[in-house]
């Protein structure tokens, strides 16, 4: 009988599987490299190397030119991991031309329709866009070259890229009041979600000024704490500003460090989670390094990274794939503080491979029936989830369901704030960045776990098979073994009976003429027994009843049947063979047979198979294998 806890419960083996073998990974890399949370001294570093950090953390370092310099500087802005070169090298160890392919693609408005959709009603992203007069000589503000150094700039910080030609809408350009080349940079005005959009222009054309003037633009949106009472009061947990449900529910990332500015990343996720996570910088001095550890009941180095929530506050780069940029980060907060879009989209992908796993639970079937099944599988399911969501979407203001979901959510935040949640949100990060070996390594789990339940009834059912039987491509294509031997009761049958008998009268038209034998019920009729080699004795005693009796009418069978009279049968009426006519091997002891209205026998699992496939006649004779009234029974 299908059941609806067995998907649950190889999605959770597969999962569990997985988890094992990352375990085992970072055993053998920590053994061959060391710990990828190992501090790397950054004078250690090349000059190269220095700069692809700072760009991905979003440092300038203009007017940095010695590798002092730059190693302070990058040392001022956050420590170096080993994990983080290991990431560095991933990210940006192509050479300059394949770097700047892997640069999103810029958007090219086509109207002023497609210019508010795309920029103005995106509340939670950031655009850059340049904008290309229709007047004047109709040249963009930057040429092809400047425009390709801006995109790599901020492709790390999620920062989209596009272009409006005013030819394409000259009213909007009027209104707008865009009558010379420019750069437009839009993001949310507020702090609440889906707040209104503000728009910022600049007509620099060097890309240095143009980078530094768009830190400054996002750096706006992370809080400056000026004191430690500040701090004590408005960002630590236990605070006396939280007191209302809100503040309860917030979490906010801080930076303690020396510089004035933040980083650009922390800047661009600022915008990214506008109203779900607060972010703010506090420059320390030397002299108050000594009063916020105390503050904190812990050792901080400056620059430190402070996860605060109303349960405790962690300390952000002290765990495997915590690095400083904009993807990493991301990744735990999305965890810490996730949306309804988020949570959405990982039901889709447990649901859509729940649906997927009850190929196991289908039977033997011919594979265009079984695709067919998937299909509607898939349909029903995806269905139920929708059906679930807009449910859950119209009732979670409710008090209740509002509490319930609080408490939830703690849960969550409390796990993802674990060593177990971190390795589990690498995990996901590591399937995620690389899908074909998502979809091998699924793929692959489900197939074993078809071929070794085919292999589990076979066994329970009385017959042995090799393991390169149990592994074959049958167990994908083929009913298992232990439905062939008895056919699925009415509670059980359930759609894939009807549909089957549907598709195969449509796909095959002349069988229309021939009469249906529905379920296979006359199968659990048939005769087993096992197979036993008889002796010299047995030989001897057949052929002085057979010379006694002198009964040449038994049968008329071919002269191969006649070799095999020699073979004594257990059960009554069967005609003696010594191999199988289906498979063409020979009967060995213990071997599981059934035998046909007609006399003829088989191996159980050849003929069950046989019999499956619509074929409900004898592979010898044709006899139809519902009739039971064969001419040698009536003799």
């Amino acid at each position: 009988m299908r059941s609806s806890w067995v998907p649950v419960a190889l999605l959770v083996s597969y999962l569990v599987l997985m988890f094992m073998v990352s375990r085992l990974l970072d055993l053998l890399a920590w053994c061959h490299q060391g710990a990828a949370t190992d501090l790397v001294d950054p004078i250690m570093l090349s000059v190269r190397q220095l700069k692809q950090l700072l760009e991905l953390r979003g440092v300038s370092y203009t007017g940095y030119y010695e590798k002092r310099e730059l190693a302070q500087l990058v040392q001022s802005s956050a420590d170096v991991s080993q994990g983080e070169l290991e990431e560095l090298g991933r990210l940006v160890g192509e050479e300059e031309r394949e770097r700047l392919v892997r640069t999103p693609q810029t958007s090219h408005f086509s109207g002023s329709g497609h210019f508010y959709e795309q920029v103005e009603d995106t509340k939670d992203s950031v655009w850059l866009v340049q904008v290309v007069p229709s007047g004047g000589s109709g040249e963009p503000l930057l040429d092809d070259y400047k425009w390709r150094i801006i995109r790599h700039h901020v492709a790390p910080f999620a920062i989209r890229t596009g272009v409006f030609d005013c030819k394409l809408d000259r009213r909007l350009c009027k209104t707008k009041g865009w009558n010379e080349p420019l750069l437009l940079l839009a993001m949310p005005k507020g702090t609440t979600p889906k707040d209104k959009v503000v728009i910022r222009t600049c007509t620099y054309t060097r890309p240095q000024h143009i980078i530094t003037w768009l830190a400054e633009q996002l750096s706006i949106r992370v809080h400056k704490v000026a004191s430690i009472k500040e701090l004590e009061e408005g960002w630590l947990e236990g605070g006396s500003n939280q007191t209302t449900v809100d503040s309860l529910r917030e979490v906010k990332v801080l930076l303690l460090t020396h510089i004035l500015h933040p980083p650009l990343f922390l800047a661009a996720l600022s915008i990214k989670f506008t109203g779900r996570i607060k972010f703010g910088m506090m420059t320390v001095k030397k002299e108050e390094e000594g009063a916020v550890s105390q503050r904190l009941k812990q050792e901080l180095r400056t620059p430190s990274y402070l996860v605060v929530t109303p349960e405790h506050t962690q300390v952000y780069g002290r765990r495997r794939g915590e690095h400083y940029n904009f993807w990493s980060m991301n990744a735990l907060l999305r965890a810490v503080q996730p949306d309804a879009n988020d949570i959405f989209l990982l039901t889709l992908l447990v649901t859509n491979m729940m649906a997927f796993l009850q190929i196991v639970q289908i039977g033997f079937i011919t594979w265009w029936k079984r695709l067919i099944i998937l299909i509607w599988t898939f349909a029903t399911y995806n269905l139920y989830l929708f059906a679930a969501w807009l449910l859950i979407l119209s009732t979670y203001r409710w008090p209740v369901l509002s509490t319930a979901s609080d408490q939830l959510l703690v849960i969550v935040r409390s796990i993802a704030l674990t060593d177990l949640g971190n390795n589990l949100r690498n995990d996901c990060i590591l399937l995620f960045t690389h899908p074909l070996f998502f979809l091998a390594t699924f793929l692959l789990f489900v197939f074993m776990t078809k071929c070794y339940i085919s292999g589990s009834n076979v066994e329970r059912e009385g017959e042995e098979r090799a393991w390169w039987e149990v592994l074959s491509l049958d167990c994908l294509f083929r009913r298992p073994m232990a439905s062939l031997s008895r056919p699925l009761p009415p509670s059980e049958i359930q759609l894939e009976e009807g549909i089957e008998l549907l598709i195969e009268r449509l796909a095959v038209p002349h069988l229309w003429l021939q009469p249906t034998v529905l379920g296979g019920d006359y199968i659990k009729d048939l005769p087993i027994w096992r197979y036993q080699s008889p002796t010299e004795d047995d030989r001897v005693r057949r052929k002085i009843v057979e010379l006694m009796d002198g009964d040449n009418s038994r049968d008329d069978s071919s002269s191969e049947e006649r070799e095999e009279d020699l073979v004594d049968c257990p059960v009554k009426g069967m005609l003696p063979t010594t191999s199988c006519a289906v498979c063409l091997e020979t009967y060995q002891d213990n071997s599981v047979l059934c035998g046909l209205p007609c006399g003829h026998n088989y191996h159980k699992r050849c003929i069950h198979m046989w019999l499956h496939t619509d074929n409900h006649h004898c592979p010898i004779c044709r006899w139809p294998v519902y009739k039971n009234n064969h001419p040698r029974f009536q003799q």
